[in-house]
């Protein structure tokens, strides 16, 4: 049996088809837990029909706190009862082969802990965009440490004894990067086994969801720096390597860049903009992966960027580099 784990809020009008999509699957053992996070529309109404209809659907109100995605995973990885288990979001959509591709994949390979497919997006309809992620041949852990995330949440599937024992879930702390972390935690466990099945093309749908542009900039902001400094922080402690430690920096200037996007393009005032930047001066003169050269490369790509070098093709990958090796 494969468990599909999918946390919901607010995305009714999504979830008719994202569930039709399960049900469709030529691969008929599986079981779908849908651990709503305490929505106020009529998902509730919707996955309760569904649950009335197909008893493989299962539906699990989100019963302690914190409020998030990593607490609804959590309760679901709980519940799960099949041999694979994978993570699915409650506005994306998979074709009907999708699982029988997975597992096929699995079985074959039975040392395996998991395996990473590639994901295509979608804006209203499914394909209706080209853009596919696609994971590379290699260099996962380091492309996670620097923020070039190789893959998302719904690419692999998992053996679920993997997940129970050995990662043991979601960290529930994490405001945002929830999945950055739980993947660069399954890539530094001891002897961990996996494989990228990379040239195919995608049965599972990634969402595009243009209304999550519609936020308050400087919030989305804030909250973001919560989870990178948290994620630098954890995962600094779980890496020996000092090289390999070096890469996390490139994390922090992915958010740097960003910041500097949205003021660049007027999404957050010149106050909102210095109160982050200087906290992140903060960070890094605190942070045990940086160094007085660290804030030094910092405070020149933002002058930098500031002048317009952005436009300059390469320009923040050739100072990710240099911070990393600084």
């Amino acid at each position: 049996m494969v468990s599909i784990i999918i946390p919901n809020f607010n995305k009714a009008s999504y979830l008719q088809d994202n569930l039709q999509s399960i049900v469709k699957q030529t691969y008929m053992d599986w079981e779908a837990i849908v651990v709503d996070d305490g929505s106020t529309d009529n998902s509730q109404e919707i996955i309760e029909n569904f649950v009335a209809s197909d008893n493989r659907i299962r539906f699990i109100q989100r019963s302690r706190e914190p409020k998030g995605g990593s607490v609804c995973r959590n309760i679901g990885i709980e519940a799960a009862q099949g041999e694979y288990l994978m993570f699915f979001d409650s506005d994306d959509s998979m074709i009907p082969e999708c699982l029988q591709q997975r597992v096929e994949c699995m079985t074959k390979n039975p040392y395996w802990d998991f395996a990473v497919f590639p994901v295509g997006t979608f804006y209203k309809t499914v394909e209706d965009n080209s853009m596919v992620w696609r994971p590379p041949h290699s260099g996962h852990l380091k492309s996670f440490l620097n923020h070039n995330l190789p893959w998302n949440i719904m690419s692999p599937i998992w053996k679920t004894s993997f997940i129970k024992n050995k990662l043991k879930g979601f960290d529930e702390a994490f405001p945002r990067l929830q999945d950055v972390e739980f993947h660069t935690r399954a890539l530094l466990i001891q002897d961990v086994q996996y494989t990228i099945v990379r040239n195919i093309k995608p049965y599972c749908f990634y969402r595009i969801d243009e209304d999550r542009n519609n936020q308050d900039y400087s919030q989305r902001l804030q909250i973001m720096q919560q989870g990178i400094e948290l994620y630098i922080n954890r995962i600094a402690s779980l890496i020996k390597n000092h090289n390999l430690k070096k890469q996390l920096k490139g994390t922090l200037l992915s958010f740097l860049t960003q910041t500097n996007y949205f003021k660049e393009q007027g999404r957050i005032n010149v106050n909102e903009y210095t109160k982050i930047v200087n906290r992140i001066y903060e960070f890094v003169l605190q942070s045990d992966v940086f160094n007085s050269r660290s804030k030094t490369v910092i405070e020149y790509y933002n002058r930098l960027y500031q002048l317009g070098s952005w436009k300059v093709k390469g320009f923040n990958y050739i100072c990710k580099i240099l911070l990393s090796k600084c």
